[in-house]
């Protein structure tokens, strides 16, 4: 397998001028192929570890934040793992899409394109019991951690939570940008939870590591 490797910020395209000390932009409405590295054969390991952990913990009420075109479903479903419902929401319009006609025969699967800046977005008829932080809770910088809790324990009171996201290890990062991460603020999660297991993928594709939290409430 050739590992296609990354010389520049691996990080979804950038198109817009960016000044020395600037953060990068994070964009709400996204091209899909701008962030076609996630769905390479180097990232699979990305989404197979979360997909692992739903099956460990036989999770039948799943919330994934940040979806796109919810790549966790084909793993779960290629490794026999159909017995759930889920309800994948992303703020890009194209992918959601596209998972909207991947998956429109199935009646446990449902996508949104919705703001999170409105609570009615994440309302959902089934019990939840895990929710899935993909890249995401880096958007809110100031307030993640009180974000993730309202979501995810107060109002799915879900039992398990992944988060996903990456840290400041890049290899080819250039040193005038400014990386948006939490992976180094997550002391609330782990003085707030009974469990808070930490796994550390050094992925080519990614040009340095992501970080998986499997977290019990």
């Amino acid at each position: 397998m050739t590992i296609q490797k990354f010389k520049v910020v691996p990080w979804p395209e950038i198109k817009t001028k960016i000044d020395n000390g600037q953060k990068v932009p994070l964009k709400e409405d996204y091209a899909f192929n701008d962030m076609a590295y996630l769905d390479s054969k180097e990232a699979f390991k990305l989404f197979e570890t979360q997909a692992d952990i739903i099956i460990k913990k036989q999770c039948k009420g799943i919330i994934d934040v940040g979806c796109r075109h919810g790549p966790i479903l084909d793993i779960l479903y290629t490794k026999g793992y159909t017995d759930f419902e889920y309800m994948g929401f992303d703020t890009s319009i194209e992918p959601i899409e596209i998972a909207e006609k991947k998956w429109k025969d199935h009646d446990n699967i449902e996508f949104r394109c919705e703001s999170w800046n409105d609570m009615e977005t994440f309302l959902v008829g089934f019990n939840v019991d895990q929710v899935i932080w993909s890249g995401v809770l880096l958007y809110r910088p100031d307030d993640h951690f009180k974000f993730f809790d309202n979501i995810t324990n107060k109002l799915y009171k879900s039992p398990n939570a992944i988060i996903q996201e990456p840290t400041v290890n890049q290899r080819h990062w250039k040193p005038e940008l400014i990386l948006n991460r939490i992976s180094d603020d997550m002391q609330q999660y782990k003085d707030a939870y009974t469990e808070f297991k930490e796994i550390y993928l050094d992925l080519e594709i990614f040009a340095g590591k992501r970080l998986i939290v499997d977290i019990t409430i």
